[in-house]
C-alpha cells in the first residue's frame, strides 16, 4: 500500500505542478525556475524512488531522531565504522533527510524550528568528522548523494556556510561512467549546479543525462530498445529503469526552459519505453529476466510496475502527442492487466524474447558469446543465479506467479533451463558469466516467432528451441549430452502452487512422483502437454529456503512457500537425450483436455541438426536449421537453406521471416520448392553491424511450371 500511495502522490504532484510552471515562473531566470521546481519536488518527496530502495523513511519521526541524537551529533543505532554493502551509515543520512524535510515544509510542526536546525548542524558536523566510507563504491558515489542532494538544496542559506560548502563539495562535480550510473551521477551534478547557480555545471549535469538518451552499440539504449549495463547485459528492469526515471524526471524539470530536451531525445525515450520496456511488463510486474542480479536480493521479488506510473505521467507532459499510449500503459499497470500489445518480439541485441498473447506473457532469457548472461555474487547479491540465463522461461498470467519464491527455489532446476542439477557453483573469474556459443537468437514476424540456443556449459551440451504461436508455445530439446558428475535436468516450471493439479484428468494428491508418459498436466489454468512418450517429474510441496542463500547480507529470513515443480530428469551422463512439451496458458481444465485430444501442433523434427514445428490451423512452420539442409513441411513443399538459420514460414500467404542467430552471415540463400511449381530461390541480404541478428521479412509466390 505504501508504494501505491507514494506513486499516486507523485502523479498528483506532477499533474498539478509541472503542467503550470512555465507560466508561473515566466518572469524569472531559467536557473531560478529549475531551483523552484527542484525545491517543490523535494518537499513533495519526489526523490523517494531513489532513497526508499535503501531505507523506507518515516517522515513523522523528526522529533524522535532529534531526541535520540547524542550531544556530538551521532546516533547509537548507526555503526559509523561499518563498510559492507548494507552500509549502516545511510541510517544517519536518512535521519538527517527526515529532519530536513520537516524543517523545510510549511505543513510540518517543525517548520523552521531552531532546535531542529541546530540538531541538523550537529549531525552534519559529526558526519564530516567521521567521514564514513563503504567498500561498495556505489554507496559512496551515488547512494550517499541521493540524500545530500536534497539536504544541500533545502538547507542552503539556513546552516553555517562552511558546513554547507562541505555538502556541496560532496556532490558530483562532473558526470563520469556510462549508462544508468552516469545518469545518476549527472543528477547530482545538476543539483550542485543549481545550488551554486553555475550555468556551466547545470549544463554538464543535463548533458550527463541526455548523452545517454541515444541509441548505442555499447552500454545504454540498444538499437532494439533493450538496455545494457555492465557490458552487453540486458537491464531494462533495473539500471534501465533508473535511466528512464531520471531522464523523464529531468525532462519535466527543464521543460519550457533554455535547457529543454530536443525532439530527438524525446523520441528516443518514447521508443525506449513503447518499443522496449513496455514489452517486458505483465500486469504490475516488470519481467524478472530483465533485472539481472536483482532477483537475488532482499527486494528482488517486488513487482516494480508501479515505479513506472510517475514516469508515464511525466512522459505525457513532455510528449503530449503520444499521451494516449502512455495513459493506456499506466492504466493497465494500475489495474494489473496486460499491456495493449500482442505478438512476438525478439531483442536481437540481448538474446531475449518476449511473447505476449491475450491470456499470458512468456519471457525467454538466453545468452551467447555476444552477451553477458548473468552477474553472480556481486555485492553478495544473486549468489545462486548461475543458471539463470540459459533458457529461463517465466510463464506469467497475473504477474505474481513467482513473487517471493526465489529464496526457496531449486536454483538448478529453473523453468526452461537444461543444466546439471548442481545448485551452487563456485565463482571462478569475476562476477560475469555467459557461454561461448554463437548460435543463439530469434526470428519473428511480429506476431509469431522462433527462438533457439546452442547450450554449452559445464561439460553439458544441448540444442534448445522455442516456437511461439497464439494459444500455445512449444519447447524442444535435442542432442543433450553431458559428462558432468551431476544428473542433468530440464525445468518446465517452478512457481507458487495455486489450487489443484490434474494429470490426465485425475487429481494429483502426492507430493512428488515420476510420471511415465503423461499427456496433459494442468496447474493454475496452464496446460503442459507432452506429445511424445517421456517420463516427467512432478513435485507439489512446501519448499523452504533462507534469504541468505541468495543474498549474503541483512536479516536471514526463512521462506517456506508451497511450490509447483515440473521437470525432466535426463539422469547422469545422458547421450543424445531429448524432450518436447507444449505450454497452453489461460484455459480451463475442460478446454485443455479438449485441446490435448486434438492438438494442432505437429513436431516435424527434433534432432541436433534440425528442429521444426508446424501449427496446422495457422499454416505456420518454424524451423531451426542448426546446419545447412532442407525439410519437407507439408502440402508438397520443401524448404532449404545454405547456412544455419532460423526460418518462419506462413503457408497461407507466402510470408517468410529469417534470421542469422550467429550474426556472422552476410547473405542467406533460401529455396522453397512446391510440387508442380518452379522452385523459388531468394538470396537474402542479412543485417550487419548493430542490426546483425535482426529478422528479415519477405514474401514468396509460387508460379506454375
Amino acid at each position: 500500500m505504501k508504494n501505491k500511495l507514494t506513486a499516486d502522490l507523485q502523479i498528483l504532484i506532477i499533474s498539478l505542478f509541472f503542467i503550470l510552471p512555465i507560466h508561473s515562473y515566466a518572469q524569472e531566470s531559467d536557473i531560478e525556475i529549475l531551483r523552484n521546481r527542484l525545491v517543490e519536488g523535494a518537499l513533495n518527496l519526489e526523490f523517494r524512488p531513489r532513497t526508499d530502495r535503501y531505507i523506507a523513511s518515516d517522515y513523522s519521526k523528526a522529533n524522535v531522531y532529534l531526541a535520540e541524537m547524542n550531544s556530538n551529533g551521532s546516533w547509537n543505532d548507526v555503526d559509523y565504522q561499518d563498510r559492507d554493502n548494507n552500509w549502516s551509515a545511510l541510517v544517519h543520512l536518512d535521519k538527517m533527510l527526515v529532519m530536513t524535510i520537516n524543517y523545510s515544509r510549511e505543513s510540518s510542526s517543525y517548520f523552521q524550528n531552531e532546535e531542529l536546525l541546530n540538531g541538523l548542524e550537529k549531525a552534519l558536523t559529526y558526519w564530516y568528522q567521521v567521514n564514513p566510507v563503504s567498500d561498495n563504491w556505489y554507496k559512496n558515489k551515488i547512494a550517499k548523494q541521493f540524500y545530500l542532494n536534497i539536504i544541500g538544496l533545502l538547507l542552503q542559506n539556513k546552516i553555517d556556510n562552511q558546513l554547507h560548502e562541505k555538502i556541496v563539495s560532496d556532490l558530483t562535480p562532473v558526470p563520469t561512467m556510462t549508462g544508468s550510473n552516469r545518469t545518476l551521477l549527472a543528477t547530482s551534478t545538476l543539483y550542485r549546479g543549481v545550488i551554486e547557480r553555475n550555468e556551466d555545471r547545470i549544463k554538464s549535469g543535463i548533458k550527463g543525462v541526455t548523452d545517454q538518451i541515444e541509441i548505442s552499440s555499447e552500454e545504454g539504449i540498444q538499437p532494439d530498445f533493450s538496455f545494457h549495463q555492465h557490458g552487453h547485459f540486458i537491464y531494462n528492469g533495473s539500471y534501465g529503469l533508473n535511466l528512464l526515471r531520471e531522464s523523464i524526471w529531468l525532462a519535466t524539470i527543464v521543460h519550457g526552459t533554455a535547457f529543454a530536451y530536443s525532439e530527438e531525445q524525446i523520441e528516443t525515450l518514447r521508443k525506449y519505453f513503447l518499443e522496449g520496456t513496455r514489452w517486458m511488463i505483465r500486469g504490475g510486474l516488470i519481467d524478472y529476466n530483465v533485472r539481472g542480479r536483482q532477483v537475488g536480493r532482499t527486494d528482488g521479488d517486488l513487482l516494480l510496475g508501479e515505479e513506472l506510473l510517475p514516469q508515464l505521467e511525466r512522459l505525457k507532459i513532455v510528449d503530449p502527442a503520444f499521451s494516449s499510449p502512455y495513459q493506456s500503459s499506466k492504466t493497465h499497470i494500475e489495474n494489473k492487466t496486460s499491456q495493449e500489445i500482442e505478438g512476438n518480439k525478439h531483442f536481437w541485441r540481448s538474446d531475449y524474447t518476449a511473447h505476449h498473447k491475450d491470456g499470458y506473457f512468456t519471457a525467454l532469457k538466453m545468452c551467447s558469446e555476444r552477451t553477458v548472461g548473468i552477474e553472480l555474487n556481486m555485492n553478495s547479491e544473486n549468489k545462486l543465479g548461475y543458471w539463470l540465463p540459459y533458457g529461463l522461461t517465466y510463464i506469467y498470467r497475473r504477474g505474481n506467479e513467482y513473487q517471493g519464491i526465489f529464496p526457496a527455489w531449486d536454483w538448478a532446476k529453473l523453468p526452461g533451463v537444461t543444466s546439471p542439477h548442481q545448485e551452487f557453483v563456485e565463482q571462478k573469474k569475476g562476477p560475469n558469466y555467459t557461454q561461448k556459443t554463437s548460435f543463439v537468437g530469434g526470428v519473428s514476424d511480429g506476431n509469431y516467432g522462433v527462438s533457439a540456443m546452442d547450450f554449452s556449459k559445464d561439460k553439458t551440451k544441448a540444442k534448445k528451441s522455442w516456437f511461439w504461436f497464439d494459444e500455445e508455445w512449444v519447447a524442444l530439446g535435442a542432442g543433450i549430452n553431458s559428462s558432468h558428475e551431476a544428473a542433468i535436468v530440464t525445468g518446465i516450471n517452478q512457481c507458487h502452487l495455486q489450487g489443484e493439479i490434474e494429470i490426465d484428468g485425475r487429481k494429483f494428491t502426492n507430493t512428488m512422483q515420476s510420471l511415465k508418459n503423461p499427456k496433459l498436466i494442468v496447474h493454475d489454468s496452464i496446460g503442459y502437454i507432452f506429445p511424445t512418450d517421456q517420463t516427467v517429474e512432478i513435485k507439489s510441496d512446501v519448499q523452504q529456503g533462507n534469504l541468505q542463500r541468495i543474498y549474503g547480507l541483512g536479516k536471514d529470513t526463512v521462506y517456506a512457500p508451497r511450490v509447483f515443480s515440473l521437470w525432466f530428469d535426463h539422469g547422469p551422463s545422458p547421450k543424445n537425450a531429448q524432450y518436447a512439451y507444449i505450454v497452453v496458458p489461460g484455459k480451463s481444465s475442460e478446454e485443455l483436455a479438449a485441446y490435448a485430444k486434438n492438438t494442432s501442433i505437429e513436431i516435424l523434427s527434433n534432432t541436433p541438426e534440425l528442429q521444426a514445428v508446424k501449427n496446422a490451423p495457422l499454416d505456420m512452420i518454424g524451423v531451426v536449421f542448426h546446419k545447412a539442409g532442407n525439410i519437407e513441411v507439408g502440402q508438397g513443399i520443401s524448404l532449404q537453406v545454405n547456412h544455419p538459420a532460423l526460418v518462419l514460414l506462413n503457408l497461407k500467404n507466402g510470408e517468410v521471416s529469417v534470421s542469422d542467430p550467429t550474426t556472422r552471415l552476410g547473405e542467406l540463400k533460401i529455396t522453397l520448392t512446391k510440387k508442380g511449381a518452379h522452385p523459388q530461390t531468394q538470396n537474402i541480404a542479412l543485417p550487419s553491424g548493430e542490426m546483425a541478428g535482426k529478422s528479415v521479412n519477405f514474401s514468396i509466390a509460387f508460379s506454375t511450371k
